[in-house]
């Protein structure tokens, strides 16, 4: 499997949770494929169904995409990844909003 990350979780809250926290985290980048549902799911002793909406919860919060028989993986830009992993620059002269605390 190519993730190295291991995701955890007895529920679909908490296994969506626990995914955000590692794209967040730097755990998870972008194009990383998330395990499949059934594999997952035996792994954590829970219903596929119970993985299956947890992949549901993330595709709608825009942490991953689905490609059907091809799999899930991290968009190249989740809504979860913080600006310093994106690489973006912020020209001169531009204050620098994305942190919430501008520098004055």
């Amino acid at each position: 499997m190519p993730v190295q990350y291991t995701i955890a979780g007895a529920g679909a809250e908490s296994i969506a949770a626990n995914v955000e926290e590692a794209i967040s985290g730097g755990a998870l980048a972008p194009g990383d494929a998330l395990p499949p549902i059934r594999e997952l799911a035996g792994r954590l002793g829970v219903n596929a169904n119970t993985v299956a909406a947890a992949y549901r919860l993330l595709r709608e919060r825009g942490a991953v995409e689905t490609a059907g028989r091809r799999g899930t993986r991290v968009r190249g830009r989740p809504a979860t990844t913080p600006r310093s992993l994106l690489g973006l620059d912020v020209p001169a002269g531009v204050r620098d909003l994305s942190t919430g605390n501008p520098d004055p």
